[in-house]
């Protein structure tokens, strides 16, 4: 920030000595022609609307999901397992229930069943299971896996159906969850991303499951696991996608699309999908956001990228924005707080374009939008000193795409004010709408009055006021728009 500031009161110390030049012989009073004025902002710039323009402003609605399955970014062991997991003696009566705070379910929320079990692992490879897992006919079960928080050990977890009748657990797991230790930075603290798995009762009869908790690397007898276990009788027609490697793709238009047909039924439910961002595109970032009243429910919505080894990392997002380089990545979508299996989640996905041009069209502040008198340097906006001043504008691509959502920093210098006066500079920031349009609003100091101009009439008044500039840039980029402003300090009557 502090180079940044540098270089824009270079140039609008630049801009503000060649506004001098213009008007050195010019005699006080006497309005410039047009062709001679300094940079003016454009009060009359507008968007273009054709057709084409404006589908990148409606956003497209996702009516149905194709599932991935196995997507490219991950590869899991429950396509080729290769752990040697030993069926005959699990350790189940190890595991310990827990009486642990709970997330909040809505009153009208169908009758379910949670459970929080804790145990640990004395050996690397070793597992834990637990079993016998009821599921009537058209539950879900689900299944996650917190910790053991140490970046030195992984866990992975696994489902598997339980035979009632012969008491052995099926080898063959129908769903695993083998992500690697990675911890990422949460509200909540740093943790790895939790193993989650599932399964839907589609028979028409009970059934039972086994849990596995496997040890892929290290063990400890002083870090616990905790296995939730959740049975739910309502819950969206796309479960179970309770891990990354049962992404949905989700595939997103220029002007942004939302999936709203889904919701989060229980405090441990995970809902996934896989995006892909091509090499051609005219974006580098993009915007993930929830509806407000999902929001306010705490359910959130990341984006990760998969590392080697299943490796899962959560990025950062800065206003909803996530940055984003050509490859596959990962949305999640879950609750750190209430949930309710009747309300459907809005998700929108919506590319950040790439920022081609800005511009200054106009001005807020206590004399209101329209102060644009013709002193000597022009006819530039008027502010009064000691009050506010908004910046207002445009950014948009090259072709006049509004670009949403894109940062904008706001630089307002006075060079009459010493550096150490503290008042030489104000600096804000702000994000474009979906307009692409940016209002940022800076207190500013009082004027120097450091230029008296007499203004003769019926009424002769003297004016005094500073010239002071304004630079808008879209932060990043090189992508700046300048202008002069009249900092005004008094007039005197009859100068």
């Amino acid at each position: 920030m502090k180079r940044f500031r540098k270089a824009i009161s270079v140039m609008l110390s630049l801009m503000l000595l060649f506004a001098f030049g213009m008007t050195a012989n010019a005699s006080q009073g006497t309005e410039l022609n047009k062709e001679k004025q300094a940079i003016e902002a454009d009060s009359s710039f507008q968007l273009t609307t054709n057709n084409e323009q404006r589908t990148t402003n409606n956003e497209d609605v996702i009516e149905r999901l194709t599932r991935v399955d196995k997507p490219e970014g991950i590869t899991s062991s429950v396509y080729n397992m290769q752990e040697n997991i030993n069926f005959k003696a699990p350790e189940t009566f190890s595991l310990k229930r827990e009486t642990l705070p709970s997330l909040k379910a809505s009153p009208t929320a169908a009758t379910a069943s949670s459970a929080t079990y804790s145990g640990t692992i004395t050996e690397e490879g070793g597992t834990q299971f637990l079993y016998p897992i009821y599921v009537k006919p058209g539950e879900l079960l689900q299944a996650q896996l917190d910790g053991p928080f140490s970046e030195q050990l992984d866990y992975d977890l696994y489902l598997y159906e339980f035979d009632m009748t012969t008491g052995d657990i099926n080898p063959n797991a129908i769903d695993a969850s083998t992500y690697g230790t990675y911890f990422n930075k949460y509200e909540q603290g740093s943790a790895s991303l939790p193993e989650n798995v599932g399964s839907r009762n589609a028979t028409g009869s009970e059934k039972a499951y086994a849990v596995a908790v496997h040890s892929k690397k290290g063990s400890s007898i002083n870090d616990p696991f905790y296995l939730t276990v959740d049975v739910n009788s309502q819950y969206d027609a796309y479960e179970p996608d309770e891990s990354a490697f049962h992404a949905y793709n989700f595939t997103f238009s220029t002007g942004g699309s939302t999936l709203n047909s889904r919701s989060i039924h229980s405090g441990i439910d995970n809902d996934w999908y896989q995006i892909a961002i091509p090499a051609n595109r005219n974006y580098d970032g993009l915007n993930v956001k929830l509806d407000s009243t999902s929001e306010s429910y705490g359910y959130k919505a990341e984006v990760y990228g998969a590392l080697s080894g299943n490796q899962m990392a959560l990025l950062p997002q800065t206003n909803h924005n996530v940055t984003l380089n050509t490859g596959t990545y990962y949305v999640r979508v879950y609750t750190t707080n209430q949930y309710s299996p009747d309300h459907l989640y809005a998700l929108t996905l919506k590319p950040v374009l790439r920022a081609g041009k800005i511009v200054i069209n106009g001005y807020d502040s206590k004399n209101g939008p329209n102060d644009y008198p013709s002193y000597s340097y022009g006819r530039h906006y008027r502010v009064n000193g000691n009050t506010s001043l908004t910046v207002k504008g445009v950014v948009t691509t090259t072709d006049n795409y509004p670009v949403a959502n894109a940062p904008v920093n706001v630089t307002w210098l006075n060079q009459n004010w010493t550096e150490s006066s503290g008042n030489r500079t104000r600096t804000g920031t702000g994000y474009t709408d979906q307009n692409g349009a940016f209002s940022v609003t800076l207190s500013l100091p009082h004027s120097t009055g450091s230029i008296a101009e007499y203004l003769s009439g019926p009424i002769s008044f003297t004016h005094y006021y500073d010239l002071s500039g304004v630079a808008a840039q879209v932060s990043g980029t090189s992508l700046t728009a300048t202008d002069i402003v009249y900092h005004f300090a008094y007039s005197i009557y009859g100068g």
